[in-house]
């Protein structure tokens, strides 16, 4: 699949933008704060109906601006896709934001899956060195592409974890069989949940382990080799020895849970471990190693959704070949070249070699102008 057309309106410093995207490499060059990220940005909300860059909606919206909008066309092999996103600050929390697909009003949860992205963005570096939950949001992005049930999953649990938690701190001066008849209920919840979770998670890191341990060899010339691992906080096992598992905990940790007055058990308190030739990345990688780690990760992503789909996702790459030397940048280029890919740059220097169906457009202070157009 690909993107045909990008209409950016109040959204971030872009007042109006309308791009027609090339099916292959199209290059955003322009100078740092321009509005060249915004535009990858624009397509990953397109695609899961969020930013990472973003803690609110509003932070999206032009400066003065009561209203933004998104609006990406992309092209299946079996039928054409439109995703429209509006953001209006005039309005109630719950209409604030309106999702349509295709014209159809959906639920973030049904955005899942129209529109596919890979995106390697500068804040890879926090699934490297940063804490778990950037690693668990990569792992929850990709299977929430593949299935938007994992996603209303995820939901729930993630409720159900907060209500339990509400009612730990409530608890916490409570008779022993009041706590137990109060809490039995969640703990049966969550374990059912989480070992769902950890399952398809489990499931998903050893797809993307063997993909990523290739990508990352062909990128360092198999002078190193990467590993990856989920590290789950239950002992790894079917889904049925997970939730007994779960419930064993739960009641050994009860003391702890109750004094802490949080949950300290399930899927949200897993990680993902990454090695090189056995040394933990986090703590002994160079930023180069961090960097081509997690562009063979991103790589690795992209075969999998691929592989689930039957499309090539959109390959979204802000800054992923700066810090690459020559070799690595050509090896990159190879890997992406049957994908359509956005990648971001300050200039085309950075860049060794640009291939002929490159179109590259100039980002300045908003304003996006095409260079050089693809061919048609």
């Amino acid at each position: 699949m690909y993107l045909t057309h990008l209409r950016l309106v109040n959204f971030r410093n872009h007042v109006r933008t309308e791009i027609e995207l090339g099916p292959h490499l199209n290059c955003f060059v322009g100078q740092n704060a321009q509005g060249k990220s915004s535009i990858l940005e624009a397509v990953e909300i397109a695609a899961t109906g969020r930013s990472h860059r973003a803690a609110r909606d509003t932070d999206l919206l032009h400066f003065g601006e009561s209203w933004a909008r998104v609006h990406a066309a992309a092209r299946r092999q079996d039928r054409d896709v439109e995703v429209d996103i509006l953001w209006r600050t005039e309005m109630p929390a719950a209409r604030a934001k309106e999702i349509r697909v295709n014209g159809v009003p959906v639920r973030r949860g049904d955005l899942f899956g129209h529109v596919l992205i890979v995106a390697s963005t500068p804040h890879d570096q926090d699934v490297v060195t940063g804490a778990p939950a950037h690693r668990r949001r990569l792992l929850d992005v990709v299977l929430s592409q593949i299935s938007p049930a994992y996603f209303f999953l995820l939901l729930r649990y993630a409720r159900a974890v907060e209500q339990r938690n509400r009612l730990l701190r409530d608890l916490a001066g409570a008779a022993i069989r009041e706590r137990e008849t109060a809490l039995e209920p969640w703990d049966e919840q969550l374990s059912t949940m989480g070992a769902a979770i950890t399952a398809r998670r489990v499931a998903m890191v050893r797809r993307l382990s063997q993909a990523a341990r290739e990508g990352y060899a062909y990128l360092a010339s198999d002078r190193e080799a990467l590993t990856i691992a989920y590290a789950p906080s239950l002992p790894p096992g079917d889904e049925t020895a997970m939730i007994v598992a779960a419930r064993d905990a739960f009641a050994r940790r009860r003391r702890d849970e109750l004094i802490r007055g949080t949950t300290l058990t399930g899927p949200h308190r897993d990680d993902l471990r990454m090695q090189i030739d056995g040394y933990d990345l986090r703590t002994f990688g160079s930023r180069g190693q961090h960097q081509a780690a997690m562009l063979a990760l991103r790589l690795a992503e992209r075969k999998v959704l691929l592989e689930e789909s039957g499309e090539e996702p959109v390959l979204l790459l802000d800054d992923a070949a700066q810090l690459l030397d020559e070799e690595r940048q050509m090896r990159l280029m190879q890997l992406v070249e049957r994908a359509q890919t956005l990648l971001t740059l300050t200039t085309t220097a950075t860049l060794r070699r640009i291939p002929t169906e490159t179109a590259v457009f100039k980002v300045a202070g908003g304003h996006v102008e095409p260079e050089h157009a693809h061919a048609t």
